[in-house]
């Protein structure tokens, strides 16, 4: 499949970003009196799911990243500065970093896999309004497991709706290994059950992932159906900072780290011909100094009201 320039280099810088964020974040909280972080969940090395699979995307189609990435929703075209000041706690003028109309986030459930149902549900008004729209889901191995995730997967097969599933699988649901959960070899097998295809695809390689997602992306849009994508990965940090990790067996994460899709995506361009050193240097210049602007700023929205909550929220539906 050819990719064109401009896209794999899109896909570079956004995955750039992600990194920048991921760091920044994490000064946040390890910084007392900074960004009003009570916890933090962190996907690093699994930037590449996301930037794939929103440069597939329209900027109506209805996008569910996985919970620990939502600070990649820069990439379905959320301004930088929301998605600080959302991880923050703080509200701007779009409202939420995961409830956002204008840019198909309709929100997050408290439980694991029970926002499957959103997403299913907008995939069929998209249906019936002609509009062109997809859904895409993401989630993890540990909500793979969960009683929406299949009931919603039966109801989008029987239905044929614009909607792609993404298994996320970073190996671990919390502390426990999905090896251990799952006693079979490729997590996409389950699409069988649901009479639609699947596939699995190394979420780590940037264009394995975007050509994969582009492909059940275009069925989806093109009336074919639902389709089910799983993207293996792994977590490389903790599930959240101060997890002391003791289910990891010694020296995995450091195996995987040499897998890390920034440094392999910009090796890969590399000897494509598409970047030089000196892009590279300007590109981290370029990047740092947007993600330092976008945190400062929004370090300076207030902490939201309920007033706010009722305007950013309640006032959209």
């Amino acid at each position: 499949m050819a990719i064109a320039k401009e896209k794999l280099l899109e896909m570079y810088r956004n995955i750039l970003i992600a990194r920048r964020v991921e760091e920044k974040l994490n000064e946040f909280l390890s910084t007392p009196g900074r960004g009003g972080m009570p916890w933090l969940h962190r996907r690093v090395g699994e930037e590449a799911i996301p930037i794939a699979v929103c440069a597939n995307l329209r900027k109506d189609d209805y996008y569910h990243p996985n919970f620990g990435q939502v600070s990649c929703n820069f990439a379905k075209g959320l301004p930088l500065i929301d998605v600080f000041a959302g991880e923050c706690s703080r509200v701007y003028h779009t409202g939420s970093i995961a409830f956002d109309l204008n840019y198909g986030l309709l929100a997050w459930a408290g439980a694991l896999g029970e926002d499957a149902g959103f997403y299913t549900g907008a995939a069929i008004t998209a249906m019936l309004r002609k509009t062109g729209q997809i859904s895409f889901f993401i989630f993890g191995d540990g909500a793979a497991s969960r009683g929406p995730i299949h009931e919603c997967m039966v109801f989008a097969a029987s239905w044929n709706l614009p909607i792609v599933f993404g298994l996320q699988n970073n190996q671990y649901g919390m502390g426990t290994a999905a090896k251990k959960v799952y006693k079979f070899d490729d997590l996409s097998d389950r699409a069988k059950a649901y009479g639609f295809p699947g596939e699995t695809v190394d979420g780590n390689d940037v264009i394995a992932t975007y050509e994969v997602v582009k492909k059940y992306v275009d069925r989806a849009r093109s009336g074919g159906g639902p389709g089910l994508i799983v993207f293996e990965t792994y977590r490389l940090r903790a599930h959240y900072e101060g997890d002391p990790q003791v289910y990891r067996p010694k020296g995995e994460a450091e195996e995987w780290w040499k897998k890390d899709p920034l440094p392999r995506y910009q090796k890969r361009l590399m000897e494509m011909g598409m970047l030089t050193e000196n892009d590279v240097s300007k590109l981290d210049m370029e990047t740092r100094a947007e993600v330092e602007e976008a945190a400062k700023a929004a370090l300076e929205v207030p902490f939201p009201t309920i007033e706010d909550y009722k305007k950013s929220v309640i006032g959209e539906l």
